[in-house]
Formats: C-alpha cells, structure tokens, sequence
C-alpha cells in the first residue's frame, strides 16, 4: 500500500499542512515509496539518495506507518552519531508531531558510550588538575553524579579517550547480570527503553555486534528482535563490518590479563603471561621494521604456543571461579570477564601465529613509540552479511549518497552481499548541479606521482583561495600532502584551518562562521561535513582517492584478483569522491566549483568513469574561470 504515502508527501497532506510553501521533493518521495514497497513485500533494497533529499524523512514515514499499522519494529542504523542525533532529535520528534499515527523511538549506542556505575566506583578524584586529561576528568566525575542517561554525548566536549575510559567498559569486562549496579546500568536502561519502542535508532557497530552475538547465541540480546532493517550510511557498512569482525592485541592487553590472573591468585599464570607476552609483540616489532614485512603477514612468525597456554589456564581457572556457587555473584562476574578477555586473546595469538583464517588479513601495527601491537580484519564480509543479516531480516533498504559507481550498484551488493533481486533506485538531486556549480580540471598540473605535484597543488589551491576569497574546503589522500600544502599556503591572508589543530567540530565550526576561512581536511573530512551558504565556494581535491595500496585489506584483495583494480580500487575511488564532491552543494541557493588536481580524471581510460558518476555540471581547464562563473551566478540569484 502507498497510498498513505500521498496523504503525507502530496500538496495539502500532512506535511504541507504543518510547513507553509512546502513542495514536494521527487527523490524524497521516490524514495519513500521503493522503502515501503521494501517493507510491504519483504523485499530487500537499495536506494541512492543525494544530499538535499531528506533520507531521514523519506525512510521514517514508511519506518513509521508499519510501526503504526502492522506492529513491526524497525531499527534504523547509521555509521556516524551526527545522523543518529538527528534522527532522534529532529526528523523523527517531527514525524510524532506531523503524523497521526503513533509511535515510540529511542536512539541505543554501543556500551563504551554509556557511563559504567562499577567503574565509576574505582574512578580516584583527580586533585588539582594541571592536564587537559585530568581536567577532563575531573569534570566527568561530577558530570556522573548527576546524569540521568550515562551518554556521553551529553557532555559538552568529546572526552580524550584517555580520560572516557575510566568512566565506561567494554563487552569484555561488562559483569552482566551479576554486577550490583545491574539495575541502575545505563545501557541496560537504555536496552530496556529499546525494546519497548517500534523504532529503534542504532549504529553499524552495534549492529554488527548484534549480529555477531546472535551467531553464537541464536538469541536477539544487543538489539531487540526487529523486522525491518534501514542502514543509511550504507557505503560505510562493508568496511565497518571488516573491522568489527577482525580483533586487535597489544602487550598492555596481556599484561592487564596478568593483573588480573593474579587479582584471584593464580600467580603462575600471570608470571607466565607476563614472562611470554613480550616476546611476541618484540618480535612482532623486529618484523615490521625489517624488509621482510610489506603491510600485511603472509606467513607465520612466531610460535606463541606458550603464551596460548597460558591463556587457555587463565580461561580454564577463571572459567571455574564464574562457575563456584558459593562465591559472591561479584567476584563470579570478575571472573566471567576475565575468562572472556582470556579467551579472546588466545583465539586472536592462535590465529595470528598460523595465520588460519584465510578470509582475514593479519598485520602489525607500530606506534609512534615503536610498540607492536597485533591485528586482523575480514578481507571480504559480503557472504557473512549475507547470511546473518540479509537471510534472517524480512527486509533490509540500504541507503545512501553515494552507493552505486559508474552507474551501477554491482560494487555495494559484492560489497555487502545483498541478494540480486532487491531493488534499485537512484533517486533525482533536489540541486540544479548544471546552474550551481562548475568542475574545474586545471590544465598542465603534473603527475600526482611526480614529486613536483605537491609544489604545483599548492599553488593551484592558493589561485582557487584567492579566486573565491577564501571559502574553501580542500580534501587531501595524505596527511603529508596536506600539511606540505599547508606550509606552503598557511601565510596568505586567510585564515587556514588544517585538520588535527583541534577537534573535527570544533574546525567545522570555525569554517562556518569565519566566512572567508580556509580548511584543510583527509579522511573523515571527505564525508559528514555540512556547510551550507557562502563559507564553502569551493571544494578542491588533490588527488583521486584510490584506497592505500599499503592497507592490508587491499593488498590481500589485490593479490587474490587480478582485476581487483577495476573491479575494487575504481568503484571505491568513485564512491569515496563523489562523497567529497557532495560537500559543496548543501542546499538550493548555494552556488560554488569542484576542483579536482588530479589529470588522471582526463588522461586515463577509467578516468571516464569517475566523470561519468559526477553531477552534470559545466566543466572547463581554467582556475582563471571561477571568478567569472561566481560573479555570474551571484547575478542570476540577484535577478
């Protein structure tokens, strides 16, 4: 049935009624509709929908009318928390106004958000703080004396890790049931306030943790039973996935684990650990400083058998000690976390030093000290979704920006393994691309190979700054090409913002109200900044945003296919650069150019596909063009 779609999206329904010159947006409703006949058939689908459609909208009303009308409960799961506090600020308290249908909501976040009542028992006051972390703490301490959720978001700064994680705990050392602040828990209120509501607003890691808890269990105990799935963010779930199925292990984990050995007496077992950790990580750390090792292990190492046994004696005591009657549910629940850290990290040494899971790539990482600390994610997820996710929900929408390359979704269903017959849909921009905006492809640029590059992208960003008065937002691969071009420009006049001075919010708010500023991002920077109106004009790109060849996970792809180039590397470029290219038009005055530095987009054969994918929009060689081109759209807009 869509006919209530009508009641709600048509002119003189409901959202009309609420909003004065509302006009329908044919992408929100189209893509309202392919969620409802998702939800209605029990159909699974994908659905592109560019910045300005209004996801949240289009994917509740349908979230909400099945709700409503057939008692399903549906989780909503996005990949940042900017989109979940909207969710559960904005659109959805929107719809409880708007619709007559009723329904109940709640946003569940992972346990490391909450704030844990046992930790906060062992939390020391910090004394006069004279750091930043002791400050921070400092300021925790009295904030949980008084909180009514244990979100963190409700504290007004983003805590240093440092400081957050002596107030919250993992999964692994959670005491569950049997901890005496069981009842008042923060995330088991939080699960309870969940299970009573329809919708549920979630994030991809939790998602997957539920799906990797319900995979041993059978048992929905993360997130409560639900019907129907929305990922937004969907391009992001792949890659989460990876992750959240792989492990990581560092020395200090080991040792922690020896601590705790010896917490209940068994001081064998942690002399052990103690005595047969280093050796791993130390020659884990020889290794990755050798030519021998290129980003990723491709054979085994090191033996690590002692070290397995004496997790396996950690594991088997704790084990025994969880399951003594007599004991205090306390000192039992100490005990099932012990035994769940220990046989963690014994799976992980056991697997590392045999390098036996051929759907894993395993790989050391070196700090800034020179530590070792060792690593696994999953090289391809797709069947795993699959069968975890796709088999067993009645259906799933992916949505997303930027889900298809080159004009098919063939990439996200490798990716994510959704079944070939879901549904498709890319949905029209709400933005006139064509009138909006102009790409920019700078003639005579070297090679971004050669090392000339980085001298001549400074000097095309600096023309592009003065070009538009600053307002510009310049999107790197690298960190080192970003902060030589920094150097370069960081004196000329504008206020030039680079990532890493301060906290991503922090930057992007600065860029909004210093109207002439200038900033300077990689990574997270290319998705999620919303910047509407005149402080971004422009958006240059240095180079065409190829995953790392250095990454473990593509090395592994790449030396499994042989056509893993085109049939990986390009579809993720193209995806992660029309994310980077959907940060300048954010709403339907704004008016600026892409610049892309890259001539690889012109020169090469699969240059024509990243083209191909972009908005069309006017394209010309010529920074000296973008004055021109706003001068002549701020006149349009006047007249």
């Amino acid at each position: 049935m869509t006919h209530y779609l009508d009641d709600v999206f048509a002119s003189g329904g409901f959202l009309s009624r609420r909003f004065p010159g509302y006009e329908p947006r044919p992408g929100q409703v189209a893509l309202a509709r392919l969620v409802d006949q998702a939800m209605t058939t029990g159909r699974h689908a994908l659905g592109e929908a560019p910045c300005g459609t209004g996801k949240g909208v289009a994917y509740g009303v349908p979230a909400v009318w099945h709700a409503h009308h057939r008692r399903k409960r549906v989780v909503i799961a996005t990949a940042n928390i900017a989109l979940q506090e909207q969710l559960v600020t904005k659109d959805l308290p929107l719809l409880a106004e708007v619709l007559p249908w009723s329904f109940k909501f709640s946003l569940l976040k992972g346990r490391g958000n909450y704030l844990c009542l046992d930790r906060l028992d062992d939390v020391d006051e910090p004394g006069l703080a004279q750091d930043e972390v002791s400050r921070q703490v400092a300021y925790l301490k009295s904030w949980a004396e008084n909180t009514k959720t244990g979100d963190v978001s409700e504290v007004p700064f983003v805590p240093a890790s440092a400081a957050w994680s002596r107030f919250s705990v993992g999964a692994d050392e959670c005491k569950g049931e049997d901890c005496e602040f069981f009842k008042d828990c923060f995330v088991e209120r939080a699960k309870a306030v969940a299970a009573q509501s329809e919708i549920v607003v979630t994030n991809h890691h939790l998602l997957c943790a539920h799906l990797a808890v319900r995979q041993i269990t059978r048992e929905d105990l993360v997130l409560p039973k639900f019907d129907f799935l929305v990922v937004d963010e969907a391009h992001e779930l792949a890659d989460i996935a990876r992750d959240f199925f792989g492990w990581t292990l560092s020395e200090p984990m080991i040792m922690r684990l020896a601590s705790s050995a010896a917490s209940f007496g068994q001081y064998q077992i942690a002399s052990d650990l103690r005595r047969e950790g280093p050796p791993l990580f130390g020659a884990a750390a020889r290794l990755a400083r050798s030519p021998a090792y290129k980003c990723r292990l491709k054979a085994p190492f090191y033996s690590g058998t002692n070290l397995v046994v004496a997790l396996a004696d950690l594991t088997q005591r704790a084990a025994a000690v969880e399951g003594y009657k007599l004991l205090p549910p306390e000192k039992r629940a100490e005990a099932g976390a012990i035994r769940r850290r220990a046989e963690s990290a014994m799976t992980s040494v056991r697997e590392v030093t045999s390098l036996s899971d051929a759907n894993k790539v395993y790989f050391i990482d070196l700090d800034s000290h020179g530590r070792a600390s060792l690593g696994a994610k999953m090289t391809r997820v797709g069947n795993l979704l699959r069968t975890g996710l796709f088999e067993k929900t009645e259906s799933v929408t992916l949505v997303s920006a930027t889900l298809s390359a080159g004009g098919s979704f063939d990439f996200i269903r490798s990716e994510v393994g959704i079944p070939q017959e879901a549904a498709e849909l890319v949905a029209d921009s709400p933005f006139n691309f064509a009138k909006q905006a102009m790409l920019v492809l700078p003639i005579a640029l070297p090679d971004p190979r050669d090392e000339q590059f980085v001298a001549a992208a400074a000097s095309a960003v600096q023309q592009v700054i003065d070009a538009c008065n600053g307002r510009t937002l310049a999107l790197f691969t690298s960190h080192k090409n970003m902060n030589a071009v920094h150097e370069k420009i960081a004196n000329n006049g504008y206020r030039v913002l680079r990532q890493g001075q301060m906290p991503r919010t922090e930057l992007t708010r600065i860029f909004k109200e210093d109207i002439s500023s200038v900033l300077l991002g990689t990574d997270s920077f290319w998705t999620g900044i919303d910047v509407p109106g005149e402080a971004l004009t422009a958006v240059v790109i240095d180079k065409l945003p190829f995953p790392r060849l250095d990454d473990p996970v593509v090395d592994a792809i790449q030396a499994a296919d042989t056509k893993a180039f085109f049939t990986y590397m390009v579809p993720r470029a193209i995806i992660m650069l029309r994310q980077g290219v959907g940060r300048l038009i954010r709403s339907q005055k704004d008016v600026g150019v892409v610049v892309i530095l890259d001539k690889r987009i012109i020169e090469k054969g699969y240059g024509s596909r990243f083209l191909h994918s972009l908005p069309p929009m006017p394209t010309t060689r010529w920074i000296q063009h973008i004055r021109p081109f706003l001068a002549g759209a701020s006149a349009r807009r006047a007249a």
